[in-house]
């Protein structure tokens, strides 16, 4: 059963509402917690906030600048549709941040260091983990860490804490050891955050649909994810029809786009997932043959 067409606007309104929210907690975190407490920061933001401080630019400027950047290389690698979302947070992130610099969001608290890092790790972690999720992007290192996770099968998040890391260390380098504790602070659970929010990690997804569209839903798996697929023989408890569930096991980062995807075939699919920590087999452990038993 096809989507009407007010279920595709309501669908993409809901994407794009998310990667808004992602972007405006990413900024509030920013803006609120970690400028007013000088911490050094990873990725694109500490980034930006580096050259704030070298060249005396407002923070949501250069953050335009860097996320421009790395929108073009977005969508030189991963295609027009993964930059399409991109835009948005390319266009969203700078505008918020301008909007918490006006009404000077860096006054609002006065707390303990320590609360503030760690109101900001999570922030942080939730604002990235659900752009993500939704199949966007931030429009900072989070798509670097796309493309490795596209072509190396690196979860996000982990290649996220490298990227921070590394960072961070230049910024040490170069601004002193003040801070570092909090840094390291904030990168280790804000990345804990993101593989929670997209339901990443090492961990894949144990996927069972049960429906009566299972041929169409297994043909999508095939053919649009390249995901093995397995037929369990069933029988419903209610009616006590026999017919055969579907069973994958899938990358995390996938799962978003395969149960829309479902759900699309049948609004009213039975999705059971799982994470999974460890898989051997075709297509993990051992190249998938199409064609040989």
């Amino acid at each position: 059963m096809k989507t009407n067409k007010y279920e595709q606007v309501f669908k993409y309104g809901k994407k794009l509402f998310t990667i808004i929210a992602g972007n405006a907690l990413l900024a509030f975190a920013i803006c609120a917690f970690v400028v007013p407490n000088d911490f050094i920061l990873g990725g694109a933001s500490g980034i930006s906030l580096a050259l704030q401080n070298w060249l005396g630019i407002r923070l949501s400027v250069i953050s335009a600048v860097i996320n421009t950047f790395f929108f073009l290389v977005g969508w030189a690698v991963l295609g027009w549709e993964f930059s399409a979302a991109s835009l948005v947070s390319t266009i969203v992130y700078p505008v918020i941040v301008a909007v918490f610099e006006e009404v000077n969001a860096s006054t609002w608290f006065e707390a303990d260091q320590t609360i503030c890092a760690l109101f900001a790790s999570v922030l942080i972690g939730v604002g990235v983990g659900l752009v993500i999720r939704v199949g966007g992007s931030t429009g900072g290192m989070d798509i670097p860490s796309c493309i490795l996770q596209k072509f190396k099968g690196i979860p996000v998040g982990t290649s996220m804490m490298y990227f921070d890391t590394t960072i961070v260390l230049v910024q040490v380098l170069i601004q002193g050891i003040d801070g570092i504790l909090y840094a390291l602070l904030i990168i280790v659970i804000s990345t804990s955050v993101i593989n929670k929010t997209i339901i990443s990690g090492e961990s894949k997804v144990e996927l069972i649909v049960i429906s009566p569209a299972f041929d169409e839903i297994r043909k999508t798996l095939l053919e649009v994810f390249d995901t093995g697929v397995t037929f369990l023989n069933i029988e419903t408890g209610y009616y006590g029809e026999k017919q055969k569930a579907v069973f994958s096991v899938v990358y995390a980062k996938k799962y978003p786009k395969i149960r829309e995807a479902i759900l699309e075939i049948d609004p009213k699919a039975f999705i059971v997932t799982a994470d999974v920590m460890e898989v051997n087999g075709k297509g993990y452990t051992i190249a998938r043959t199409y064609g040989e038993k």
